[in-house]
């Protein structure tokens, strides 16, 4: 005769449970992860398609120059969100004909600040400066 007893059918079924339980978390866990990659190359390839659209802005501009500039001057192309630029810097040759450009840079046009809290000084990355009214540093 077979042995059906309850304790014969609960110790592989709460096997049965906790493999179950791991494969959702991970299967979870990699769907998450896929994702996360998923979204932040869209970003590099969006920011990635505006700074090429900007080096060629770049490129019709001095193409369409009538003459070389009489000294250096640089250009600006702004892309993306507005935050950043690119700057392109020529100079006359020695020839007087033409230019040479001697600097193609991208920049911040903004700044990044850190998030202020309340009046007391304290915000959600700690204390972010001295507050007015507040304990002072040694005078001398």
């Amino acid at each position: 005769m077979g042995d059906n007893t309850p304790r014969s059918i609960g110790i592989p079924m709460l096997i049965v449970v906790f493999v179950s339980i791991c494969l959702f978390s991970f299967g979870g866990i990699a769907y998450s992860t896929a994702r996360n990659s998923y979204e932040q190359s869209e970003g590099v390839a969006e920011r990635a398609q505006n700074y090429y659209g900007a080096c060629n802005e770049a490129e019709r501009v001095l193409a369409g120059l009538d003459a070389a500039p009489a000294e250096e001057t640089t250009y600006s192309f702004p892309f993306g969100t507005a935050m950043e630029e690119l700057q392109v810097t020529i100079r006359p040759d020695g020839s007087g004909d033409g230019y040479d450009i001697v600097g193609w840079v991208v920049s911040d046009t903004a700044s990044w600040e850190a998030p202020t809290g309340g009046g007391d000084g304290t915000g959600p990355q700690g204390p972010q400066g001295p507050v007015e009214g507040g304990p002072q540093g040694p005078t001398e």
